[in-house]
């Protein structure tokens, strides 16, 4: 059973991609899931008996309303709230909603306040009001994160990840496939554009697989096949595109349902040392044991070391570095 006696560096499931909103302060397009979800978004007593039901020993909670959002001080609110709550839940740590639309020296500064007051790391949109992660408005955010090596969980934009010409919401386009290319996106910005280059101590970590990157390798390669391209000058050839993808980017598991097939080829094109056990709850599994199933699709797909890497090691050793 999920266990909140348990030490953070000792939980062998540790959920990096668990969302919560505090009731007081729920904005309406998120209340809406409460038909679905009922309270354990927005009450922190309903989630922690969630994920005890679950068997899930703790997680990272964040606030995806909040990520990249443009009112700084109703952001600072939301983390003060989120920080409140979960100190009477030790097996839950925080990821800071950054405000990146509000400003980057403001979005870095409130960043700064919220890993001093005690959060484990930051949550940030791929796109907030179209400032993206290799615009120089983000620098004074990546700065903060290399220098203290913190976390940031990079989680698509809800309802526009693409520009809703390209996939709107009305066959559920954009939830399906916008969001996980936008992930993609900017993955590709951060690597080609040098971000990880000049942020070395960066860590992201990418939702969704970072939008199941790793089962389009054998495109990428196509594309960035050194010298096939004469145009190709503007990028980093696939050598050192994919060295740099291996060794800099994280990723959770969350996004595909539990699915195996997509794990599986994450872990063709990763090393586990680079995935983290992901859910998404409480939007992706509903019941308790849909959950568990999470964990178990896991551990079937890889050899005791590696699932005890992904269900939690991992993610412990960041938060702790």
């Amino acid at each position: 059973m999920g266990n909140s006696n348990i030490p953070l560096e000792e939980m062998s499931t540790f959920d990096f991609g668990g969302h919560f909103h505090s009731e007081s302060l729920i904005p309406d397009d998120i209340k809406r899931f409460n038909e679905y979800v009922g309270k354990r978004h927005t009450n922190m007593g309903a989630c922690a008996n969630w994920f005890n039901e679950a068997e899930i020993d703790g997680a990272a909670l964040s606030q995806p309303y909040f990520m990249g959002h443009g009112d700084l001080e109703k952001t600072a609110s939301a983390n003060d709230l989120l920080l409140e709550e979960i100190a009477e839940y030790p097996q839950f740590v925080g990821l800071a909603a950054i405000p990146t639309a509000s400003g980057g020296e403001e979005a870095g500064e409130e960043f700064e306040r919220c890993l001093d007051n005690g959060y484990c790391g930051g949550a940030i949109a791929t796109k907030s009001d179209g400032i993206e992660l290799n615009d120089p408005e983000v620098e004074p955010i990546l700065e903060v994160a290399d220098q203290t090596s913190a976390p940031i969980l990079v989680h698509p934009k809800l309802h526009q990840s693409l520009h809703p010409e390209v996939l709107d919401d009305k066959y559920r386009l954009n939830a399906i496939f916008g969001r996980e290319a936008a992930l993609s996106e900017s993955i590709f910005k951060i690597i080609h554009d040098g971000v990880l280059d000049r942020y070395p101590n960066l860590n992201l970590v990418y939702h969704h697989l970072g939008g199941n990157i790793a089962s389009m390798m054998g495109r990428i390669n196509l594309q960035l096949d050194d010298g096939r391209w004469p145009e190709q000058e503007h990028v980093k050839n696939y050598r050192e595109f994919k060295a740099q993808l291996e060794d800099q980017v994280y990723l959770d598991t969350s996004g595909f349902f539990g699915y195996s097939s997509p794990l599986r080829t994450a872990l063709e094109e990763f090393p586990s040392t680079q995935l983290l056990f992901g859910t998404d709850a409480p939007y992706e599994p509903r019941s308790p044991e849909e959950g568990r199933e999470f964990v178990t699709s896991i551990e079937q797909v890889t050899s005791d070391t590696d699932s005890q890497r992904i269900l939690a090691g991992n993610a412990t050793e960041l938060l702790y570095s």
